[in-house]
């Protein structure tokens, strides 16, 4: 890891029902002060809309700070972002979607119909479908075996979310649509996305986007940024902030 002269933080949000330590194999690098913030409990309570939790977090830091948020949570720092209110210097979204339920307009989302079908079934059985969801995040990773064994520790841990939570934030998948802010973005943004992804498959060529974000394809890694796949999602942050122009600091 290479030093910087004047770090920024590093504002990390994480995704439905999942805690932000689990990126700490990728965050653990970063030189500066890092906040992890989970989508729990404590939060949620607060909040019923996902442009709150925004409003929530950006009154939380608003000094100049990298955001990076992990699947839902790159939906929370898009929004923040293009709220420019200078919080947010750099955007990192890992395993994001500007819109996650697919449409005739959108072909990239999870099925409508497979989407309802999981909504139904955190209703009735959160515990089962909550664990059949993180499996998901690994399936068809290239060391697959390797991460379920490093994903082992987080599912005993639990979901942090109760029940009544885990259904309010689903619903946000469901509704939200940020085509338009991720087409016009302002803010310099990288998305990285995993080539085995199943749970979000690349947009890529779907829609289009303003010449100062990039992306990223990782190989072989599914929607876990963390796990064996966090050193190439560093190295995806560490060229995109080599290729900013002006930096005051870098990695």
């Amino acid at each position: 890891m290479s030093s910087c002269r004047v770090c920024p933080r590093l504002v990390v949000v994480a995704g439905w029902g999942v805690r932000a330590e689990m990126l700490s194999e990728l965050y653990g690098n970063w030189p500066g002060e890092v906040v992890p913030v989970s989508l729990d409990d404590e939060l949620l309570a607060r909040c019923d809309s996902l442009s709150e939790v925004t409003d929530e977090l950006l009154s939380l830091y608003p000094e100049p700070s990298v955001w990076m948020g992990w699947s839902l949570g790159s939906q929370v720092v898009m929004e923040a972002a293009a709220r420019e209110t200078g919080s947010v210097s750099c955007a990192i979204t890992l395993g994001g979607f500007p819109k996650f339920v697919a449409d005739e307009s959108w072909p990239r989302g999870m099925p409508a119909g497979d989407f309802r079908a999981f909504a139904l079934g955190i209703r009735r059985d959160p515990q089962r479908y909550w664990l059949h969801f993180l499996l998901l995040m690994i399936n068809g990773a290239a060391d697959e075996k390797g991460e379920r064994q490093r994903l082992k520790p987080w599912l005993e841990k639990g979901t942090l979310v109760s029940h009544e939570h885990l259904c309010k934030s689903l619903a946000w998948l469901e509704t939200g649509d940020q085509r338009a802010l991720w087409h016009s973005i302002a803010t310099p943004a990288l998305h990285i996305m995993g080539e085995k992804d199943i749970v979000v498959r690349s947009w890529a060529n779907d829609l289009p986007v303003p010449s100062s974000s990039s992306h990223a394809m990782v190989s072989g890694m599914a929607h876990w940024p963390g796990g064996c796949s966090a050193s190439d999602c560093w190295g995806a942050m560490q060229a995109f902030f080599a290729s900013q122009r002006g930096p005051s600091w870098a990695l």
